[in-house]
């Protein structure tokens, strides 16, 4: 405007001046109007204004957008991560809204539960009707719950609620199927443990109270001591069992093992037995495979003697025990024992490598056994890369049997892989 009036007075025209000025200003005004206008399309980016105070009308809104942009984006990467993390964990992730709805889960969820993506937004309880998950969902209190798996009731789920802001929630649900059975097994473990040292622990007590009577006289005590022997001899044989098993569970290392020549064991084992038999022959070894397999000798040993004690003692007085090793193909043989006893049956096969598990058959636990025998032999199998299998056929027999890889081909597939490794000199590495 000073420039106008001083060039109005100039030229002795100062009304048009002031009047071309201001024309001019407001011109340069409805520009930087159309620049906020624009930028207010696209207010991610700076505002182009070159007049101070419509720049500082849009860069203020700006820097207010860039600012939430940022913390969005921030956030928007946590989700990413924090989904991420719930796709590897294992158990199920279910986030609840206030009103028990749907919001997200994880692909664990969709899988343990039966959820497809059709059911976001949708009541949990309109999907799991057991009532117990139900009042879980209601109670304020948020103690753990086990309930059954939807359309799978062998299966047993845990879920835990954990509420998070808004009133809503996550519930995280895992299987404990297997840790229930576990549970199981060793609370049947412990038990059985006493229960089989109870009975020698009160048969020996029993003598010894005899012993410690004044009144009997010293000929009678001398009978007795022999009698100690028996059920010493059984808590020792279930002692020894144990330590047995618990020292093939903490040995998992498979190194140095030995070439074991199989029908020198058998014969061994055999001989072992043959107080348990009722003759000479009842305990018949077909030995037609190449000897050798590497492995522990004392192991396999135990596994013999174990499949062979377990055949003659379920089988009636003299009835015929077949130990085979056979050949059953260019890199395998398999140690077989068959027995023609009472057959077991179907149910009971799959249970049979668990501790203390016997088969009620008539006179079998009469006559002894500690009842970890198989157990001892699942384990042993295990550090040979074998699993011990079983036919059998009630009141025709039964057939143990389990398949190791010969000396010579498992020798061959080490040096195979050992070829395949590139050594220190070759020359693909010194390049």
């Amino acid at each position: 405007m000073l420039v106008a009036v001083w060039i109005g007075t100039s030229i002795n025209q100062l009304g048009w001046s002031l009047l071309v000025a201001t024309w001019i200003w407001l011109l340069w005004q409805y520009l930087e109007y159309r620049k906020v206008l624009f930028w207010s399309s696209n207010p991610l980016t700076k505002p182009a204004n070159s007049a101070e105070h419509w720049f500082t009308l849009a860069y203020q809104p700006y820097r207010a957008l860039v600012r939430q942009r940022r913390r969005t984006k921030n956030m928007a990467a946590r989700m990413r991560q924090i989904l991420t993390l719930t796709e590897v964990i294992p158990d199920g992730v279910i986030v609840l809204n206030a009103n028990n709805d749907i919001e997200g889960m994880n692909s664990a969820a969709v899988e343990l539960m039966g959820f497809e993506d059709a059911d976001l937004n949708l009541p949990i309880a309109s999907l799991v009707r057991d009532p117990e998950f139900v009042n879980f969902l209601r109670e304020e209190e948020d103690e753990p719950l086990e309930f059954t798996a939807p359309g799978e009731p062998q299966r047993i789920y845990e879920a835990r609620r954990v509420r998070i802001e808004s009133g809503r929630s996550i519930v995280l649900v895992r299987d404990i199927t297997t840790l229930n059975r576990l549970l199981t097994m060793r609370q049947n473990f412990v038990a059985n443990v006493s229960h089989e040292l109870r009975t020698p622990l009160t048969v020996v007590n029993g003598y010894l109270e005899s012993l410690e009577d004044p009144e009997m006289n010293d000929g009678l005590k001398l009978e007795l001591i022999p009698r100690l022997a028996p059920p010493m001899r059984r808590m020792q044989s279930l002692v020894q069992d144990l330590l047995l098993l618990t020292q093939l569970e903490s040995a998992p290392d498979k190194e140095n093992r030995q070439p074991v020549n199989m029908c020198a064991l058998l014969e061994r084992a055999k001989a072992e037995l043959d107080g348990l038999t009722v003759n000479a022959e009842q305990i018949k070894i077909d030995c037609q495979a190449p000897h050798r397999i590497l492995g522990f000798e004392t192991e396999l040993h135990s596994v013999c003697v174990n499949l062979i004690s377990n055949g003659l003692r379920y089988s009636d007085p003299g009835k015929p025990i077949t130990v085979g090793w056979h050949q059953i193909s260019p890199t395998h043989a398999r140690l077989s024992v068959e027995d023609r006893g009472w057959g077991i049956p179907n149910e009971h096969l799959d249970r049979l490598t668990e501790r203390f598990y016997r088969v009620d058959m008539a006179g079998a636990r009469a006559k002894g056994g500690t009842g970890l025998g198989l157990a001892i032999v699942k384990h042993v199998l295990r550090r040979h890369e074998s699993e011990l299998q079983v036919t059998s056929e009630l009141g025709v027999g039964s057939n143990f049997f389990c398949d190791f890889m010969l000396e010579e081909a498992e020798i061959a597939g080490e040096q195979t892989s050992v070829q395949t490794q590139p050594s220190a000199g070759h020359p693909a590495q010194q390049r």
